[in-house]
């Protein structure tokens, strides 16, 4: 780990960044133009026939651009204001996992605990139009990752993202947000609150220099990353051309299990996750289930009854340590059997309940 703020290590990162920014030279070619100099430095100092036969010609008309070296050292300048470390991908505490990345990120910038890196992680995605439903999924699925101990790991995107930071850090857990702009600002500007929050008690990430804004090809780029940070990746809910489904396509690339929250098949935001699930993704109809299953122990679900307005307040409080048949929940919350078969299937997927063998169903806690 480097900071920008450290001499020695100072010209590297504004190589590394002054490379990154050139025009006709991607991710894949700096790596190899690092590869053969031996340094991003050496690489920018060497002989302009030596570099072009590496980098080509138009890198070459556009090394040592007068703005491109402006942008970067105006990039540094507001790291050191923000207090925001640089880890580069020479550093020995750079992220191993990215390294597998077909194209990992030169450069890292940091904003919080940057401890969290390396730690067991989930990753959460899905929609940023997302119903009621999948945002309820996503909060309490970031709650129960957090008091089983397990970082979340999410985008701070609208809809699903949002969710899943807000109920990690309501439940007290650690949460990293990995964003497709420059680390120095929130976005969505409406998660201004929400960004706040995580730069005091998780860890911001962004390949991008400060400045940087969210253009829309920086968020596939984003989402590389969102799935090498973890061992496992849930999508909440996302339609059919979600770029969820590229984070899922780049953890399936890594060797990265995959699973999905069925949802009904007639909403057009559940199509792409339920397709994957049809594609060989793990379903995750049980939170408690998907906890325990990754960490190896049972989770901790104590649902506050109190908290649960409505129909689905009188059928949780009608469940018990026992387990219950629908008609008898049906029963005994004075409900349809076809509303409570619906309420039970959104109350498993939050981890309020759980269903037994014989459609028999308890309570989580």
């Amino acid at each position: 780990m480097v900071s920008p703020a450290g001499a020695a290590s100072r010209a590297e990162v504004r190589a590394l960044l002054s490379l990154d920014a050139t025009p006709g030279i991607g991710l894949v070619r700096l790596r190899q133009i690092v590869d053969t100099f031996g340094s991003a430095e050496r690489a920018l100092a060497a002989p302009t026939r030596e570099f072009e036969a590496v980098a080509g010609a138009s890198a070459t008309r556009g090394r040592g651009d007068a703005a491109v070296s402006e942008q970067v050292n105006s990039a540094l300048a507001e790291a050191d204001r923000l207090g925001m470390e640089v880890c580069t991908w020479t550093s020995a505490d750079y992220p191993q996992a990215l390294l597998h990345l077909h194209d990992p990120p030169p450069v890292l910038f940091l904003r919080g605990r940057r401890d969290l890196l390396g730690r067991a992680a989930v990753t959460v995605v899905g929609s940023r139009r997302a119903t009621t439903r999948a945002r309820d999924v996503a909060e309490r699925l970031g709650q129960v990752l957090a008091r089983a101990g397990v970082t979340v790991v999410s985008g701070v995107a609208l809809g699903v993202d949002g969710a899943t930071h807000r109920g990690t850090l309501a439940a007290g857990g650690d949460t990293i947000a990995v964003l497709g702009r420059g680390a120095d600002a929130a976005y969505p500007v409406a998660h201004r609150g929400l960004f706040r929050d995580i730069v005091a008690k998780g860890l911001v990430v962004s390949e991008f220099m400060p400045g940087t804004p969210p253009l829309a090809h920086h968020f596939p780029r984003r989402n590389r990353i969102l799935a090498a940070l973890a061992q496992a990746v849930v999508v909440v809910e996302a339609g059919a051309t979600s770029g969820s489904l590229i984070t899922v396509d780049h953890a399936l690339d890594l060797g990265i299990e995959v699973w999905a929250v069925p949802g009904p098949i007639e909403v057009a935001s559940c199509e792409g996750s339920n397709r994957l699930l049809t594609d060989g993704a793990r379903p995750l109809v049980s939170i408690a289930g998907f906890v325990q299953a990754f960490t190896g122990v049972s989770a901790e679900i104590t649902p506050q009854m109190e908290l649960v307005p409505g129909p689905a307040g009188r059928l949780l409080s009608g469940l018990g340590s026992e387990t219950l048949g629908i008609d008898q929940l049906a029963a005994k919350a004075g409900l349809p059997v076809a509303e409570t078969l619906a309420l039970l299937t959104e109350m498993e997927l939050g981890g309020w309940v759980l269903q037994m063998p014989g459609m028999r169903f308890r309570r989580a806690a």
